[in-house]
């Protein structure tokens, strides 16, 4: 009985003898599995690879649209009655142009800032007498201005309504001249007031001229105006004239949209001397360039076999025919979609890079760690 009680306890003993070796084993062998470099991320390094230097040209544009909004002012109100026999043009109005005919009779466009407010005729003094001898001087019709309604002006007035077909009188009536500030310029004439057989009572504003310079801009949603930057340069053609522009400022309204302010590259009105082509009171969309990364040709290597510093300087690593390495300081010029322009390489040599992976940032070399 004695025997039969001993031999279990023996067996249990062996038992916890053999699976205590067994997971001595098994730690031993995950410790030296698990130590071991895995297969799968020496793999995982990534690949050194050689690219040949070309020649090639770097730069983005963007074909977006730009707004352009020319502000509106009155300029003078409609004095004549009865029916409108004629609609001048509007786009570049010259000094002395007809603007519109009531009944035949002519309202003409004169320089000046003071409104011809009275009917002129011999004896009549004052700026307005003066802004229109000038006009007269203009057309060829007389030799100078004052400021003085003479028997001079009058012989040129009456020699200005026989080119234009109406009665003689030698003087003016009050509605028959509007004063422009500038000449020739963009006018705006109230459509649905002044076309040809509608009638006219005397009261209405049909003439505007330009409130300020014309308004160029390029309005974006939030996600477009990250990809254009500040000082960007923006190229556009419109009625066969090339404008060209920068972006100066933007403004972001309540709803995300963002408003890219454009100046021409000197300052001032885009349009310039042009600004006529743009109508008056009216928005206009021009198709555009803009050119978010400036062009840059030259030898091309990929952006992944660029080392950066922190001082801002770049080298690349350049693999002799022999397969020697060497440090090759370079300047880039431009970059995109991967590829760089640098100066300081040559077209035909190899430069060693990355695979997948952008310009490396190069670190300082670590001392070697004393042994203990």
């Amino acid at each position: 009985m004695a025997g039969d009680s001993v031999r279990p306890r023996a067996g249990r003993g062996l038992a916890f003898v053999v699976l205590s070796v067994l997971g001595l084993v098994a730690a031993f062998w995950a410790g030296r599995v698990t130590l071991q470099p895995s297969p799968l991320a020496e793999e995982m390094l990534p690949e050194k690879v050689l690219a040949t230097v070309t020649e090639q040209t770097v730069g983005r544009q963007l074909s977006l649209n730009v707004t352009v909004t020319q502000p509106r002012r009155p300029l003078a109100v409609n004095e004549l009655t009865g029916v409108v026999t004629e609609v001048g043009k509007t786009t570049s109005v010259g000094n002395g142009d007809v603007v519109y005919r009531v009944a035949n009779v002519p309202v003409r466009a004169i320089e000046g800032r003071v409104p011809f407010y009275r009917g002129l005729h011999s004896g009549s003094v004052g700026q307005d007498v003066r802004q229109l001898e000038r006009a007269l001087v203009g057309l060829g019709l007389m030799d100078s201005a004052d400021s003085t309604f003479t028997e001079r002006t009058a012989g040129a007035v009456k020699a200005w309504q026989t080119k234009l077909g109406t009665y003689q009188t030698g003087t003016v009536a009050v509605g028959e001249l509007v004063a422009v500030p500038t000449l020739p310029g963009p006018l705006a004439l109230e459509e649905k007031l002044l076309f040809v057989g509608g009638r006219l009572s005397g009261g209405e504003q049909v003439v505007f001229g330009a409130a300020g310079d014309a308004v160029f801009a390029l309005v974006l949603s939030e996600v477009q105006a990250r990809l254009v930057p500040t000082g960007a340069s923006v190229s556009m053609t419109f009625h066969g004239k090339q404008w060209q522009a920068i972006v100066t400022d933007s403004e972001t309204d309540e709803n995300g949209q963002t408003s890219l302010t454009l100046t021409a590259p000197g300052g001032g009105p885009v349009c310039g001397a042009d600004c006529g082509l743009v109508g008056t009171g009216s928005t206009v969309s021009i198709p555009s360039k803009v050119t978010v990364v400036e062009p840059a040709t030259g030898p091309a290597v990929p952006v992944a076999a660029i080392q950066t510093f922190a001082d801002g300087k770049a080298k690349v690593i350049v693999v002799s025919d022999s397969g020697d390495l060497s440090d090759r300081p370079v300047e880039v010029l431009g970059s995109q979609d991967g590829t760089a322009v640098v100066q300081g390489v040559v077209v035909g040599e190899r430069v060693q890079a990355l695979a997948g992976h952008g310009p490396a940032q190069a670190q300082p070399s670590a001392s070697p760690s004393p042994s203990r």
